[in-house]
């Protein structure tokens, strides 16, 4: 098993197309899995997030790590920021230690 960590939020940190680094999630993934989001990222010029990332053939992927991103943000929202629970835009992107570790 490998671990994918992502970074998560309801908006983008100030001037910048990338989101806050204060809520994170960690996706638990096969070696086939963390092989497949490896060529994900390096087919999107190794980027990888939810808003501009090419995921052709692998929905079923975005969709275990938007479900996950979704549900975890809420929980960080529920806690630290409680008037922005369920925000409109759920956005994330791969860590840096996923991609050291690639």
């Amino acid at each position: 098993m490998e671990k994918a960590k992502f970074y998560v939020d309801y908006c983008f940190e100030a001037g910048v197309d990338h989101v806050c680094q204060c809520y994170w999630f960690e996706i638990d993934m096969t070696e086939e899995e963390f092989e497949d989001l490896y060529q994900v990222w390096f087919s999107n010029n190794c980027e990888l997030n939810s808003w501009d990332s090419d995921w052709n053939n692998h929905e079923d992927m975005f969709r275990k790590i938007d479900k996950v991103a979704v549900h975890t943000l809420n929980l960080m929202l529920a806690k630290y920021e409680p008037e922005f629970v369920n925000p409109v835009e759920v956005l994330w992107e791969i860590s840096k230690e996923t991609i050291d570790s690639f």
